[in-house]
């Protein structure tokens, strides 16, 4: 009976801890790998963007006897990003504080008393089974509080929310789709690894051509949809996420 027990234990163990556990009992003493290079419209988290779009509008052609040309920040040929494959550099500077402070109080109090004074003389028929006050017993007919009901509900509360992020770095994206009005939607990837840690940095949103500068830079403050994700794989994220059984456990709790 006790090697029931025992084997059961750890085919729950094993069955909480998922598919990875064999992957991390592969790796122990090795740092997490890095991810291959690919595109990123292949992944199977990859969904086209769907923005809406104004009418198409006719594009004037520029006359031929011009060597400049519309839109462009150089005098022969604009060097920002334009097309799917292109690269340009997001320049990431944010930082945002975000404080919320509530102390709500609620008290209100009703009363509600409802009573008949006579209805035929109703008050004689019923054998005196209907309540009736002292002060109203001596008249005939009376029925009084019937209802009488009191309510005093009162809450009070207090909630606190800071949040601060802090995030200044540049990184490379690439424009992986034109929208039919002409703005790009860019994605960026990094990893960096460090001693038996990777941390993966993923940027995604959607751009104005008109936005980049000259040098082919944008900043985060002119990026729409912009989604920005900064996460860590190996050993120092998994002791700061505690043992899976645990996770598990909080999933469940209702307390």
């Amino acid at each position: 009976m006790k090697n029931v027990k025992a084997w059961t234990f750890l085919s729950l163990v094993f069955f909480l801890s998922g598919c990875n556990l064999a992957e991390k009992l592969a790796r122990i003493g090795d740092p997490p790998p890095l991810s291959q290079i690919q595109d990123p419209t292949l992944l199977p988290e990859y969904h086209p963007v769907s923005m809406p779009m104004p009418d198409p509008v006719e594009q004037v052609t520029p006359c031929s006897n011009s060597l400049w040309q519309t839109g462009s920040k150089a005098f022969f040929k604009d060097q920002r990003a334009n097309k799917v494959g292109d690269i340009l550099t997001v320049s990431i500077d944010m930082d945002q504080e975000q404080k919320i402070e509530m102390t709500p109080k609620i008290n209100k109090s009703s009363i509600l008393s409802a009573g008949i004074s006579n209805i035929y003389g109703i008050r004689k028929r019923n054998m005196g089974i209907a309540p009736v006050t002292p002060a109203a017993a001596a008249t005939s007919g009376t029925l009084t509080n019937l209802l009488n009901a009191q309510s005093n509900p009162s809450m009070t509360g207090a909630g606190s929310y800071t949040v601060k992020d802090k995030l200044k770095f540049n990184m490379a994206a690439t424009v992986i789709q034109i929208l039919p009005n002409g703005s790009m939607v860019i994605e960026g990837r990094q990893e960096l690894g460090l001693v038996n840690e990777v941390r993966d940095i993923y940027l995604k949103g959607v751009i104005r051509r008109e936005d980049i500068s000259s040098s082919n830079t944008i900043t985060t403050q002119k990026i729409a949809q912009l989604r920005i994700g900064y996460q860590g794989r190996g050993d120092l994220t998994d002791n700061m996420n505690g043992p899976l059984g645990h996770q598990f456990l909080n999933k469940l709790s209702p307390f």
